[in-house]
């Protein structure tokens, strides 16, 4: 059987051995090591257990126990001279032995053999973990580097009423969830809540911004998606009109939202007024990247890396082009419209799909908030689900001080009236069905499949997944 020694000294060290000999089937044979007898209480006995009473600082007797071939030594001393000289003691007999040094103080001490623990590290870590604006991160599993982390959801956080399957985990993931003292493993439709608490998996500085999104207020689109905003702007075949709409799109767009920066990546640049405008735009926290290579947006997952995108904004032409490409993003994407951006009084949402409706409801009413639109539901096909989503929307209402219409009749098509203005911005799920042809979604009564009848006005498309 294999030996582990422990030297020990103190109250901490006391705390430490009595929960070590509440332990069952222990499979190692421990050797306990002390010269105060302060340090062994009633309760410290098991079976494997040997304890043994000298001073460690003293090399020949020291040196003789060591011949017993430990596989492992622990240092657990309340004294710093005593720790050195128990430590070097046992690198004058043996350059390799495997050491556990338990730190107080800070000590230097470069050994690959010795793994020192900074107790005061692991202290502060944990009273850290108390604050409510501080990120609870795992300490004594895995590596130890903040990669596993527990955060509970405040109740106007941007991540309540969200389904797991409809937040974007880029380099992390939502790996479980505690509400009312039970554990739940997730997956794409369970729905966050208030005081639900999660254990993140992830990068470490990738958690740290997650962490801070879940703590955020409302208000916070594009997040969580990304932080960042990226605009497609292809000059060619374009008027100056419809050029200074679509930079003034962007521009208005950033401006009030709560988006870090505004990529703008221009292709077939030519030189004219707007081309101008682009330049002297080119600051702060807006990129204009001009691309006088490519002609055509040829890979926009490419233009996405590194640059935490989280909403792009395309016109029409090429969000048909690329329509498919950006579905596989699963980030939302602005189509733009008409008129100009500035002038959009109300936000729509024609849905009759429950599931994607609570699904999105967070995003629509959070941007329309910022952009200060009026929101109007179009809920049609009602079921015995209805009544659930339009509590849902009003619970919103409430939290984001928010109203929002509510509309069932079903006399009318909403298609017919809508379609005719080019005033609103409207919410669509993004799903798969839409990268179809239109061909093939002529006959749907799908109003997010049938989009296309709206297309003179704004679009937010949503992921669903």
């Amino acid at each position: 059987m294999d030996k582990i020694l422990f030297i020990v000294d103190g109250s901490l060290a006391k705390y430490f051995l009595e929960r070590l000999c509440l332990q069952k089937a222990l499979n190692f044979f421990y050797t306990i090591l002390y010269y105060n007898d302060e340090t062994i209480s009633v309760i410290t006995k098991g079976e494997n257990i040997d304890f043994v009473k000298f001073d460690p600082t003293s090399s020949s007797k020291l040196n003789k126990l060591l011949l017993s071939n430990f596989s492992q030594i622990f240092i657990f001393l309340q004294d710093e001279f005593d720790t050195k000289n128990t430590y070097e003691n046992i690198r004058a007999f043996s350059k390799e032995q495997d050491i556990v040094l338990m730190d107080f103080w800070g000590l230097s001490v470069s050994d690959e053999h010795c793994d020192l623990i900074d107790l005061r590290a692991i202290l502060s870590n944990h009273l850290l973990g108390f604050l409510p604006d501080v990120a609870l991160v795992a300490q004594n599993i895995g590596l130890n580097t903040g990669e596993i982390m527990e955060v509970k959801i405040p109740a106007d956080s941007i991540f309540a009423y969200r389904h797991v399957g409809s937040i974007g985990q880029k380099r992390w993931r939502i790996a479980l969830l505690y509400r009312n003292s039970k554990f739940i493993f997730v997956n794409a439709s369970t729905m966050l809540m208030p005081n639900d608490s999660i254990l993140l998996v992830g990068d470490p500085s990738v958690l740290q911004g997650v962490y801070h999104n879940i703590k955020r207020g409302r208000g916070q689109f594009p997040s969580p998606f990304g932080s960042n905003i990226l605009a497609l702007m292809d000059m060619k075949d374009k008027s100056e009109a419809e050029l200074e709409n679509f930079l003034k799109t962007a521009l208005f767009f950033h401006s009030k939202t709560n988006s870090k920066k505004l990529i703008i990546r221009v292709i077939n640049p030519r030189l004219n007024e707007n081309y101008e405008k682009l330049k002297q735009n080119d600051k702060n926290s807006i990129s204009i990247e001009l691309d006088y290579k490519n002609t055509d947006f040829k890979s926009i997952p490419a233009l996405l890396e590194g640059n935490d995108i989280g909403v792009i904004v395309t016109d029409l032409l090429h969000f048909e082009r690329k329509k498919k490409q950006f579905f596989e993003l699963k980030i939302p994407i602005l189509k733009t419209g008409e008129r100009s951006f500035e002038e959009l009084s109300e936000a729509v949402i024609l849905n009759s799909n429950e599931a994607e409706l609570e699904t999105q409801a967070n995003v629509m009413i959070d941007l329309s908030k910022q952009l200060g639109l009026s929101v109007k539901l179009y809920h049609y096909k009602p079921n015995d689900d209805s009544k659930q989503v339009i509590e849902h929307f009003q619970s919103l209402s409430k939290l984001y001080n928010k109203e929002i219409k509510i509309i069932n009749d079903t006399s009318k098509n909403p298609l017919l009236e809508l379609s005719l203005n080019n005033d609103i911005l409207q919410f669509v799920s993004f799903k798969k069905e839409l990268t179809s042809s239109r061909l093939s979604t002529f006959l749907s009564t799908d109003f997010n499949v049938l989009y296309a009848k709206m297309n003179k006005n704004y679009q937010l498309f949503i992921p669903i997944s």
